[in-house]
């Protein structure tokens, strides 16, 4: 599998912590071959262990950032002290040249631009946050939209990756970014008919007046 994250996978493993690749990478794990570049390494984790995932980042030296909108992140120092505005987190570490920081005139706040290039070191983990019952994972834009965790959290070789029905619902909201619509592509014909039934449902409910992925390949 790609080195970044076999990397990360070694970082992660074994922690008392739940965690799943997402974004494009579980695309490819889904499908167990590279289709196409990415920017950086996503983390699905829940956020009843938001704390324990920085907590435990911080004490292998790395800096915590979490996402504020509008291209602003605020630096956590101490986990009592975080804004929760957004459900995602960024981890670098070292000379990590994906992410450059610009400080505002507000203490641990800065506005932040990401490198076009991509990441190619494993200095970088972005942590997004969802929530879960017992049974089910419940998809963040609309918790009454779910998928039984067994089926929500596949494995490829040992390593744990959201479903790509999931990823793919996510991606539902900016279709026309650089290789979504590959992933999507890719992703639908390899997707069982119960897989391609639940993402089309699921955007059915998202987008009421239509959606373009929502009535092709099933």
């Amino acid at each position: 599998m790609n080195y970044l994250i076999n990397e990360i996978m070694t970082l992660l493993n074994n922690r008392d912590f739940e965690f799943a690749v997402c974004g494009g990478y579980s695309i490819e794990l889904f499908l167990d071959k590279e289709i196409r570049p990415h920017g950086d390494i996503d983390i699905s984790a829940y956020w009843v262990d938001r704390d324990k995932i920085i907590l435990y980042m911080k004490s292998l030296g790395w800096d915590i950032y979490e996402m504020c909108g509008d291209g602003i992140a605020h630096k956590i120092r101490d986990v009592s002290q975080q804004l929760r505005i957004k459900r995602n987190i960024f981890c670098i570490k070292g000379n990590c040249e994906l992410v450059k920081l610009y400080p505002r005139n507000e203490a641990d706040m800065f506005y932040l631009e990401f490198d076009g290039k991509g990441q190619t070191e494993p200095n970088f983990i972005e942590f997004l946050f969802n929530n879960r019952t017992e049974t089910n994972f419940l998809y963040a834009r609309n918790t009454n939209i779910t998928r039984v965790l067994s089926k929500a959290i596949l494995k490829r070789n040992d390593i744990p990756f959201l479903a790509p029905e999931i990823v793919l619902l996510y991606k539902s909201t900016d279709i026309g970014r650089i290789g979504y619509q590959l992933d999507y592509e890719e992703a639908i014909r390899a997707m069982d008919i119960e897989q391609k039934a639940w993402l089309a449902s699921a955007l059915n409910v998202m987008y009421p007046a239509g959606h373009q992925w929502a009535n092709t390949g099933i």
